[in-house]
């Protein structure tokens, strides 16, 4: 058998040498399959699970039994939904993915957003005030009447208590107090409402002879 490959290698030399071509580069391709099916880890996948609505700690937990990581890559706030709830997730449930891969989630803050007072609430109309902070996304405010002698304008305000005015910043959950103005009674008009009020007293008490 040997001496018969001889015999054709040394009686087609080209034909000879183009097969070992061939079988040289054929066993590089297949060496370099294996090289990149070790190094790229191929056959060791995972399947992203549904992890939308979870809590972050439970959303952990289940991509860790499945060999994957969690990374928040962004958070937004939304007072009708728990601090910390998965709202998006990408790769998305149902991909395929290398173990040991990071999903990156988009959740709920953790704690209450942040805003900051940019005009005054104070000095204006408890309309402009009210309209201002609702657009900042405050919903508990409370208006108290205080003696002005500029009904409707707010003479103060407060946030959980603290005073309130241009460049503070507090909790779009905060407890929102304006104090607004309300008309001052007319003393003047009160004391002559008095004398026209003794005045007709008196006059009674005259024709009925108590005097």
């Amino acid at each position: 058998m040997i001496s018969h490959i001889k015999r054709f290698f040394s009686g087609h030399p080209i034909i000879a040498n183009l097969i070992l071509m061939i079988i040289v580069a054929w066993l590089i391709i297949w060496g370099a399959l294996i090289f990149l099916d070790s190094w790229t880890n191929h056959g060791d996948n995972a399947t992203v699970p549904q992890i939308k609505g979870m809590s972050y700690q439970q959303a952990t937990l289940l991509l860790a039994e499945n060999d994957l990581t969690v990374e928040i890559s962004d958070s937004i706030y939304d007072r009708n939904a728990r601090p910390g709830t998965i709202v998006e997730s990408w790769p998305r449930a149902g991909a395929v993915v290398k173990r040991g891969r990071q999903v990156y989630v988009t959740v709920t803050a953790f704690s209450p957003k942040e805003v900051k007072v940019a005009m005054p609430v104070t000095g204006v109309s408890s309309r402009q005030a009210i309209s201002y902070l609702e657009a900042l996304g405050v919903t508990s405010i409370r208006l108290v009447s205080v003696p002005s002698q500029f009904p409707d304008l707010v003479e103060k305000a407060y946030a959980d208590g603290k005073p309130l005015s241009v460049g503070s910043s507090f909790p779009v959950t905060a407890s929102i107090t304006l104090e607004v103005g309300s008309a001052p009674v007319d003393t003047y008009a009160t004391d002559s409402l008095d004398i026209a009020v003794d005045e007709v007293i008196d006059e009674v008490e005259f024709e009925n002879g108590d005097f």
